[in-house]
């Protein structure tokens, strides 16, 4: 075993699926048992060789063969096209050796059509295997049976072995090759997608072993052509009926939930899953599609095939965003726009507006001189025309659903958008609306602005609108007559009708010229009263991001750059928009127009332009460089992947072994997220000194893939049989790691992006370990918070795992163990019950609690006494307690309020929330359990809200200052006042990443704009807006308060008192309160009012939060630990909790007592305190951390020898 041995993995050897230490998976790659040689970097291929010779060779034979897979395909590519495949052409390549069906999402010009004629060719060469190429047009079929017969000659191919057929050949050639085709005497054929709707019968009875789809939208238009290739690549025909059932039943079974849905539903699934099982082949299909829900069909990808299929990324964008204040009317300027700046734009006019304002445009455009087009609806050659020329623009609506917003994707050709008008969406709204999907619209937009009855109101007719609306055309209309009829529905449409119904009584209560008004003021929304209801108007924000996105897209030298002039018609909606383009677009920013910089920009929009048309048409051959790359990246939690994924549009999803992966673009990369669903192993129960082995004075840990009984949720390890409830129905973390494998083995890079903490990095360095052998490119993603920008910069700034992180992390699982096991097992012969537990940290913990159960014990007399003028003050054991009631009780009674100065004082703001402060307050101001907070903060962090939740920095970071100043600003709450908190190390505070608040993110969250991957309750918006207004506070300036400082004596008894009178000037105290103001007094003698004598605990018990904040000022646990320590008190029985105090059990009591007066020298405060000290200095890299698990061992030996009676 090397030196540099840290961990030995049990059932990760990647040939006998047998233990494996960490240093031969970083070099060779299998276990001694395996390859009994010296550690060392030997290729794939020797190693295969190697298990060859010994016969051995077993499961490793896949990394094996994808090797010599690769270095086939490598061969046969460089000679027929002259040049070697790029990076992502070799993912694709191995997931073609791995038989899967997958679609192709990459920029214009990245060579996808290449790729598959080149491997269509190379798996007729190689597996003599049958192939289908089907593109959209006969041009297509023309050039790409030429390059492939070109090809099939280059690499010593028959080109009798290919068939095309297209409308463009003759009579003879089409007749000749149809004989070929219905023979079956060919081994690839290149034909339309239209051949099979014309000549499917010439394919009867025959079987492909994959088939190429390039242009996926263009293959839709026929959605019966997905049965047909579905029937072409060997299923049997009748799954689609089954499919199509199971799509229907799920559908049903999300909103209905019976258990009769269910049971057809698994009996379905089943079916679908025997079916997927068989041999069949396989289908690729290139391009993104635009239209993704256009058929229930499209669920036969997902289903049968395994994967869905992907549409372009809509938030990559390389744009300049021009606004322009008008100085003329809106057509003129529109005219002189285009003439100034020239052919090729999209015309954009606001739903707002309308289709006859966009036609009346585009008709002073064509009377301009300017070859315009109304883009009404999609006409298949009018693209076609404004590719060559033929128009200069295409007049459209703003819309996400316009066809020039998502059905063009022209990047040689679109250079600039303009929109004439801020893109907005108006609703006509009756004052006795009908229609459920517009009234839902309208509450959704104005609820923040309604004051709290009328607003808890809105909301229970929102919630209730959200779980129908989109209500079906023929509901609606139903509705409709009802009301007209005076009629009542019965059922689903009946419930919806009183909805309506109870919508109209809100509006008229709510809909006043007051309170639009403050609609105006207060909302990003404008309502306008008409004569028979009323207009909302709304930014059209995805209208806007998609429309100008056509300007902008990716191809293969990068994302061409786009140019977008929005003219400002209504700056109200111009405001709305920008904010909520923010809120989706970081950093996004406009830029007033000039003639001079757009010039500087058209220069760069049109190099971009020519370079695409020089690359799409052979004239330029980019670089041998791979300008795109693909990588797995693996962060903890599925809604962690969703986020990530959702940054640059819809992902598309796939499943590779049971893993749920997202594929994503980026600028320059396609990711396949994927999620390790939290730690992938724990430490063993089996080997040497409790999971721990010595070897040559080192100790090793054994490391085993985590189960999960799938019954009752217990997690175990090296066994199939649940320890708890017996269920042999077990997963075990073995299977997602295969999965992870297969994936690394695709990909040319993998990044690792576990949370940022050590037990984050142990999680990486485990999943390193597994995946190294797969791929040696594997790189540590470190994020704070999860959002765009925030990957962009890991991506930029990619690293390798902290080692002494790792080791730290060890030491602290060890001792854990270690200490643990060997306390726990002294309290079982004690106590004789197995459910006992000790440990280093939870131990003084428990002894605070129990301190203070102690102290709460003994009491103290508080005597309260109320002065006429309403005087409160508090003496604490008063020593002439009886003379003062006496006094009191015959009217004698006075106090004296002297020595009265008055000061004004500043009041800094508190700091931005580190965990334990977060802790802390959310226990006390929201009453929430400490193990709850965690839970919602970390739903807050995954889904891009909040920075990262476990941190003891308060530094607030550069980003963080911006937010802040943005929304101060935007609020006017006065002047911001950057302050840093600086404190040493990588970590930053817990911050918001957006300078949005509770209502805001509440509102975008209804109307779609922001989609949290997590559900979100109020439990979290309550702990958001706790997070939110405390960091906003501390960037406001410090407040000013007048404070009074008197004495006041009673009957000898004199007292000291300080109290706020007067904020002067409020500050933070206004966005997160803590100061409040009491009244004035004056000297003088005064009567009693009143009396109270009250015996209370000599100190209060402690709350969850109390224990946090000493946890955390005493130097024991960390962020990570701080609630789990508390919860396994609560789950072991030591202490239970009682109006939010934390009571000692007498199981706790006698644990501890036993504990603190035979061990007490090793789970003292002290020691506990010096241990964390020691995980600190092997974190820094000072300490050998194989030194103090040497130490330790001594200390476990030394427990072992104490003998106490049972």
């Amino acid at each position: 075993m090397g030196e540099s041995t840290r961990i030995i993995f049990e059932e990760l050897c990647p040939n006998c699926g047998g233990s494996i230490d960490d240093s031969r998976l970083k070099t060779v790659g299998v276990c001694r048992n395996c390859l009994p040689i010296p550690a060392s970097n030997l290729s794939p291929s020797n190693v295969a060789e190697a298990l060859r010779r010994t016969k051995k060779l077993r499961e490793y034979r896949i990394i094996a063969e994808v090797e010599e897979f690769m270095e086939k395909f490598r061969e046969i590519f460089t000679k027929a096209t002259g040049f070697k495949p790029w990076a992502l052409q070799e993912v694709w390549a191995r997931r073609v050796f791995h038989k899967e069906n997958f679609t192709i999402v990459a920029p214009t010009g990245i060579g996808k059509t290449m790729f598959c004629i080149v491997v269509a060719l190379f798996l007729v060469k190689h597996e003599n295997s049958r192939c289908y190429l089907m593109l959209p047009s006969s041009i297509l079929v023309e050039q790409v049976s030429e390059r492939a017969i070109n090809m099939a000659g280059k690499i010593d191919l028959p080109i009798d072995c290919i068939v095309y057929y297209h409308a463009g050949m003759t009579k003879n050639q089409r007749e000749e090759a149809l004989k070929k085709i219905e023979s079956k005497d060919y081994k690839l054929l290149i034909t339309t997608d239209r051949f099979l709707i014309d000549r499917m019968d010439s394919l009867s009875g025959t079987r492909f072993d994959y088939i190429f789809v390039d242009d996926v939208d263009s293959f839709l238009k026929s959605p019966k052509n997905i049965d047909k290739v579905i029937s072409l690549l060997g299923f049997d025909p009748k799954i689609i009926d089954t499919v199509m059932r199971l799509v229907e039943v799920k559908k049903r079974l999300i909103s209905q939930g019976s258990s009769d849905l269910l049971a057809e539903y698994e009996e379905l699934k089943k079916e679908v899953m025997k079916e997927r099982q068989k041999e069949h082949g396989r289908l690729v299909v290139t391009g993104a599609t635009l239209r993704p829900r256009k058929t229930k069909r499209i669920y036969i990808f997902s289903e049968l095939l395994g994967f869905e299929l992907g549409t372009k990324p809509e938030f990559i964008r390389n744009i300049v965003d021009f606004y322009l204040r008008l100085d003329s009317d809106l057509e003129e300027k529109t005219v002189q726009l285009v003439k100034k700046h020239g052919s090729g734009a999209l015309i954009l006019v606001p739903s707002a507006l309308g289709r006859n304002y966009a036609r009346k445009l585009a008709e002073k455009l064509k009377e301009s001189g300017i070859k315009t087009y109304f883009y009404e609806v999609m006409e298949e050659d009018i693209l076609e025309k404004f590719s060559r020329g033929e128009y200069d623009v295409l007049v459209g609506i703003s819309t996400s659903r316009s066809p020039l917003a998502r059905g063009i994707d022209l990047p040689e050709r679109i250079r600039y958008a303009v929109f004439v008008g801020v893109p907005r969406r108006e609703i006509k709204i009756g004052k006795e609306e009908e229609n459920p999907n517009k009234i839902y619209a309208l509450l959704t937009n104005i609820v923040e602005a309604l004051d709290e009855p009328l607003k808890i109101e809105a909301l229970k007719i929102i919630q209730k609108l959200k779980n129908v609306v989109p209500v079906p055309r023929d509901i609606v209309t139903k509705i409709q007559e009802s009301f007209e009829n005076g009629t009542r529905l019965e059922g689903y449409a009946g419930y919806i009708q009183q909805i309506i119904e109870q919508s109209r009584k809100l509006l008229k209560k709510i809909i006043t010229p007051e309170f639009l008004d403050k609609i105006a003021k207060e909302t990003d929304t404008l309502v306008n009263l008409l004569d028979d209801g009323f207009s909302l108007i709304i930014p059209d924000t995805l209208g806007y991001i998609q429309a100008s996105g056509r300007t902008s897209r990716l191809y293969a030298g990068g994302i061409s750059k786009g140019a977008s002039i929005l003219l400002v018609d209504d700056l109200k909606t111009f405001t709305g928009l920008t904010k909520r383009l923010r809120v989706i677009l970081d950093e996004f920013e406009w830029v007033e127009y000039s003639e001079e910089e757009a010039e500087r920009v058209f220069k760069e929009v049109d190099y971009d332009r020519q370079l695409i048309k020089d690359i799409l048409a052979g004239k330029i051959v980019l670089p041998q460089k791979d300008i795109m790359k693909m990588a797995l990246m693996i962060v903890e939690s599925p809604t962690k992947a969703k986020t990530f994924a959702s940054f640059f549009g819809r992902p598309y999803k796939r499943e590779v072994d049971g893993v749920h992966v997202y594929e994503t673009s980026t600028p320059n990369l396609i990711l396949q997220i994927a999620a390790s669903m939290g730690h992938v192993t724990e430490l063993s129960l089996t080997h040497g000194f409790d999971g721990i082995l010595e070897e040559d004075g080192r100790y090793i840990p054994v490391f085993s893939p985590i189960r999960k009984c799938n019954k009752c949720g217990y997690q175990f390890v090296e066994s199939n049989k649940c320890p708890s409830c017996g269920s042999e129905d077990v997963s075990s973390k073995r299977d997602i790691i295969n999965g992870l494998r297969k994936i690394a083995l695709e990909v040319n890079e993998v990044y690792i992006a576990t949370d940022p903490d050590a037990e984050g990095e142990k999680i990486a360095y485990d999943i390193y370990s597994s995946l190294i052998p797969y791929n040696r490119n594997i790189y540590r993603l470190e994020f704070h918070e999860v959002t765009r920008r925030a990957l962009t910069h890991a991506l930029n700034n990619k690293s390798k795992i902290s080692i002494p992180l790792v080791e730290s992390q060890l030491v602290r699982r060890i001792e854990d163990r270690w200490l643990g096991f060997e306390l726990s097992r002294k309290l079982w012969d004690r106590f004789k019950i197995k459910t006992l537990s000790a440990g280093r940290v939870q131990t003084p913990v428990l002894g605070w609690i129990i301190e203070r159960y102690r102290e709460n014990k003994n009491k103290k007399t508080l005597l309260y006494i109320v002065l006429e003028n309403g005087l409160e003050v508090v003496f604490e054991n008063p020593s002439t307690l009886e003379l003062i009631l006496d006094k009191y009780k015959h009217g004698e009674l006075k106090a004296l309020v002297k020595d009265v100065r008055e000061e004004v004082t500043e009041v800094q703001p508190l700091p931005p929330y580190t965990t334990d402060s977060l802790l802390k307050d959310a226990f006390t101001q929201l009453g929430l359990p400490v193990t709850e907070v965690m839970k919602l903060a970390q739903d807050l962090f995954e889904s891009g809200l909040i920075t990262y939740h476990r941190t003891d920095a308060t530094t607030v970071s550069s980003v963080g200052l911006n937010v802040a100043k943005e929304y101060i600003e935007t609020m006017n709450l006065g002047v911001s006042t950057p302050r840093t908190y600086w404190k040493e190390g990588a970590h930053e505070c817990i911050r918001p990443v957006k300078p949005i608040d509770v209502n805001k993110l509440s509102q975008y969250i209804r109307i779609g704009l922001i989609k949290p991957s997590a559900k979100l309750t109020t439990s979290h918006l309550r702990l958001y807006d706790l997070i939110f207004r405390r960091f906003i506070a501390s960037q406001l300036p410090s407040a000013k308060v007048l404070v009074q400082r008197y004495k006041v004596v009673v009957n000898g008894l004199e007292v000291d008192v300080d109290k706020n009178v007067e904020i002067i000037e409020p500050g933070f105290n206004k966005v997160f309160s803590i100061i409040r103001a009491g009244r004035r007094v004056t000297e003088g003698e005064y009567n009693i009012k009143h009396i109270e004598v009250k015996k209370i605990p000599a100190a209060w018990l402690y709350s969850e939060g109390d224990i946090i904040a000493l946890m955390k000022d005493r130097g024991i646990g960390r962020p990570s630990t701080y609630s789990r320590i508390i919860q396994i008190l609560f789950d072991r029985g030591y202490v239970f909790e009682k109006k939010g105090r934390l009571i000692p059990t007498n199981k706790g009591l006698s644990v501890y007592s036993y504990l603190k007066e035979h061990f007490g020298d090793y789970v003292s405060e002290e020691v506990t305190r010096q241990l964390e000290s020691t995980m600190d200095r092997i974190e820094a890299g000072e300490l050998d951390y194989q030194q103090v698990l040497r130490e330790l061992r001594r200390q476990v030996e030394e427990i072992r020898t104490i003998k106490v009676e049972a």
